[in-house]
């Protein structure tokens, strides 16, 4: 389900096959993922379904020439803020990456910036962060980038799930938003027209993120300590690397192997 630019060949392309013979409605595929056990996860051919989408749905144009659905980010931002560290990134939606990654020095930034205490004790205070792209701010909440365990030695434990991903030239730098993402952000792939759309999804029992769109007199730049962002590093950084299918191989990460 990858741009066929990724495929071997165009027969090796779900969506090529499907296409060309006129088996679908429109030459699209969208995807909605799930954690709870009361709705399951689908992929859909040739359409959209309203009914998974809990706010506007808009476009936005592929960017670069990698063979990824890839698009432009502006920046990252906390609580609707622009952060600064990561200004006109490229982004990368995939469902079989676990989690979040991105280029290790941003990532680092990141981590001084968010400040996760290990003991959870600033949990509730963390922030939105959130990713521009296309003109709206697609904010992600503390429990979908942070991972509560417990257990009776440590007791309750918080730790980031970013993962430092550090492509080769010439597609770096590029951040990768996994399945914490595509669970939050119904999300919409059309390859004749190079363009992937997003909108918020919608699930059962639980209150829609809202759908912010970018406001530059509020979203000033936060100011930081650069110097310790550079220096912080993660004690126990998660590595991964694309394999030579193009694919996003997660060290320590369950994969869905969808897209």
């Amino acid at each position: 389900l990858g741009l066929s630019s990724l495929s071997q060949s165009e027969r090796f392309s779900m969506m090529h096959q499907l296409s060309s013979g006129h088996s679908l409605k429109q030459p699209i595929f969208s995807v909605f993922l799930t954690e709870q056990d009361d709705e399951t996860s689908e992929v859909t051919f040739g359409d959209m379904k309203q009914e998974h989408m809990a706010s506007e749905f808009f476009w936005v144009p592929l960017t670069g020439e990698t063979g990824y659905w890839e698009v432009k980010s502006e920046d990252i931002t906390l609580d609707e803020n622009r952060t600064g560290i990561c200004q006109d990134c490229r982004i990368v939606v995939d469902t079989g990456t676990s989690a979040l990654a991105g280029p290790a020095a941003v990532m680092s930034q990141l981590r001084t910036l968010l400040d996760v205490k290990s003991d959870c004790s600033n949990f509730e205070s963390l922030p939105k962060l959130g990713f521009i792209v296309g003109g709206r701010i697609l904010s992600l909440n503390p429990s979908d980038y942070v991972s509560k365990t417990s257990n009776a030695l440590w007791g309750l434990t918080c730790r980031l799930s970013l993962m430092n991903i550090d492509m080769p030239p010439p597609n770096a730098p590029l951040f990768i938003l996994g399945i914490p993402f595509l669970q939050k952000y119904y999300t919409a792939y059309d390859e004749p027209n190079k363009r992937v759309g997003f909108a918020v999804a919608r699930h059962k029992g639980q209150t829609p993120e809202v759908l912010v769109e970018v406001d530059t007199a509020h979203a000033e730049a936060v100011q930081f300590n650069s110097t310790l962002a550079e220096t912080e590093q993660s004690k126990d950084p998660v590595q991964s690397k694309p394999n030579r299918d193009g694919h996003f191989l997660a060290m320590a990460a369950q994969r869905t192997g969808m897209l």
